[in-house]
């Protein structure tokens, strides 16, 4: 069983839907949260966002697929600034970045190649980066910092709502009999069990009913 995670969230103003602060327990990197409508606040959050770091341009939900832009910036709220006039689609920004000195632009331009991969492979936000930055190359010690780094990056973003790194759930490898459900029309049959998400097609049962 994987092991427990503890989260801080401070909320700054005492609301849920303003800014957020959010770090795991035990971890140098925090996240900052925050409202475009809201974005002229975050220059009272100078030691926390005007460092290296990598941020994420999240849309609103809605009936089409719901987007994400990943970048990184030596500075990053500086480089959020500049979209500002730029893209029209995200709501809310959130912000990665280390409580002490020991990420660099070349390790946050290698989270921002991990990142975008890894969305993609998802596939459950659609990404609207343009184009897909080189991996940069780090020595072994430093790739493996970085890919830690990543994990706790997934397991907090989740954790504030927005699932863009969560794999779809699979389907259970050998769902028991009672555990499916069955639909059924016009000759074609449907599977599916429940997971913590709700309910999952079992493609694997899918099959069209034969004719008598």
């Amino acid at each position: 069983m994987p092991a427990g995670r503890s989260i801080r969230i401070f909320l700054a103003t005492g609301e849920v839907t303003g800014i957020r602060h959010a770090e795991l327990v035990n971890w140098t990197g925090q996240a900052i949260v925050c409202p475009r409508t809201r974005l002229d606040e975050l220059t009272r959050w100078n030691e926390e966002v005007n460092r290296p770091g990598v941020y994420l341009l999240v849309g609103a939900e809605g009936l089409s697929d719901r987007e994400v832009y990943i970048g990184e910036g030596e500075i990053a709220f500086k480089r959020v600034r500049q979209h500002i006039g730029t893209k029209e689609f995200w709501q809310e920004v959130v912000i990665f970045t280390s409580k002490d000195e020991n990420l660099t632009k070349a390790h946050v331009k290698y989270l921002e190649h991990r990142l975008i991969q890894k969305a993609k492979e998802v596939g459950r936000y659609k990404v609207v980066n343009g184009n897909d930055p080189t991996e940069t190359a780090l020595p072994r010690a430093d790739r493996a910092a970085m890919e830690e780094f990543l994990e706790n990056i997934e397991v907090l973003l989740g954790a504030l709502g927005h699932r863009v790194f969560v794999p779809l759930v699979a389907s259970p490898a050998s769902p028991s009999t009672t555990d499916r459900f069955r639909f059924s029309i016009k000759g074609v049959e449907a599977f599916g069990a429940p997971v913590d998400e709700g309910l999952h097609h079992l493609p694997q049962l899918h099959r069209v009913a034969a004719k008598q």
